[in-house]
């Protein structure tokens, strides 16, 4: 970068991003037009790595000099996309032969693209150059993760997780199909994510979570939400950890929500969060797994449910299975991790369509995954 800013180059690194400022470029009209180029970042042990050959550029489609436009020579997409809070018009793509010494290091693949939109550019005006005094400035930009998403950068997908940035989401229940929706919320960029539940880890609860428990953690008897939010805080921030399970007396911590993922397996309990959820017209995702024993075939038949209810359609609550069934659950709670995964998992692409981060184009109030059927239907 040092040497970009030594040459005159204007230049900043904003979060993800390495930008070059008021590059020249021939528009089709014939004149000169100017735009900022920019180019993912990213680094390996400190040092400066590159990901890929191209740039984004938010000039229009550039031209040479005799109105020969460079559509097909140097673009890649035409598409308008949001990249580094700025409209990229286009992304640009030109490749020399061999590429090495271009992907060598950023002030090569840069100025490969400068030197060539610009030597257009100056046979229409003499002057143009995208050299000044050169400057360089850095602009963090403010994440609850503790180290760059580099693909998120890469794929120019900031406006798209940008849908995801919630204020606050609480998961009810960290058992098996809990933990593994914390493992996937806790990569979006959701500023605080709430955990409640009252058990503490036993060795069973080490075959239905997400990774590996050490030996001495599960004979600690740690709190699963304290345990959960040690781990996942190594990732990012914002991980809040309540030890109690969600009764009467503290549903009211649940009233700032804008989301929540009902995770239990107690029916009453189910029943009594989502009645207050349903009244104080917050969104949320109720999740369910059931496992039956085939003894004659000696197989097991494995489903799983979603449920997302919203302000439109809080009828839904009645439809929950809210009866108290502890006494038999103390025999037939099966708890498969790869049913607790696939469960959470649905809910989590539910929970995306729902904040329009991913099509929907049957918006299901209820998705029934069968084993049996390698399926699911939709309600």
């Amino acid at each position: 970068m040092q040497r970009l800013v030594d040459e005159g180059y204007e230049i900043s690194l904003e979060g993800s991003h390495l930008i070059v400022h008021r590059v020249p470029y021939v528009k089709q009209s014939r004149t000169l037009g100017y735009g900022t180029m920019i180019s993912t970042y990213a680094e390996h042990a400190g040092v400066p790595a590159i990901l890929d050959h191209w740039v984004f550029f938010t000039g229009s489609i550039p031209y040479r000099d005799d109105g020969v436009s460079l559509e097909s020579a140097m673009v890649a997409n035409s598409t308008p996309q949001t990249v580094a809070g700025r409209t990229a018009l286009c992304q640009l793509s030109y490749k020399p032969e061999p590429i090495g010494d271009m992907l060598s290091c950023y002030y090569n693949k840069l100025t490969h693209y400068i030197r060539k939109l610009g030597s257009y550019a100056s046979a229409i005006d003499s002057t143009a150059s995208a050299r000044g005094r050169g400057s360089f400035t850095r602009r963090d930009t403010a994440s609850v993760f503790h180290y760059p998403n580099w693909a998120t950068a890469r794929a120019g997908l900031e406006a798209y997780e940008a849908k995801l940035e919630l204020k606050k989401v609480a998961i009810v229940g960290l058992g098996g199909t809990g933990a593994y929706i914390l493992d996937g919320l806790a990569k979006t960029p959701v500023a605080e994510i709430h955990l409640f539940d009252g058990d503490i880890i036993e060795p069973h609860n080490a075959f239905r979570v997400p990774g590996a428990l050490p030996i001495e953690t599960v004979y600690g008897k740690h709190k699963k939400t304290d345990l959960l939010q040690q781990t996942f805080s190594q990732f990012r921030t914002g991980i809040v950890s309540h030890p109690e399970m969600v009764a009467e007396a503290n549903l009211g911590q649940l009233h700032d929500c804008q989301f929540v993922f009902i995770a239990v397996d107690h029916g009453p309990s189910r029943g009594l969060i989502a009645r207050y959820l349903a009244n104080a017209r917050i969104p949320f995702i109720d999740v369910g797994i059931g496992v039956d024993k085939k003894p004659d075939l000696l197989k097991l038949h494995g489903r799983a449910r979603v449920t997302l209810v919203t302000p439109d359609t809080a009828y839904l609550v009645d439809s929950l299975p809210t009866a108290d069934d502890s006494d038999e659950a103390v025999y037939g709670n099966i708890q498969l991790a790869e049913l607790n995964s696939i469960n959470a998992n649905l809910a989590l692409i539910r929970y995306k369509q729902h904040l329009q981060f991913f099509t929907d184009e049957i918006s299901p109030n209820v998705i029934n995954y069968k084993c049996s059927w390698n399926q699911c239907t939709h309600q």
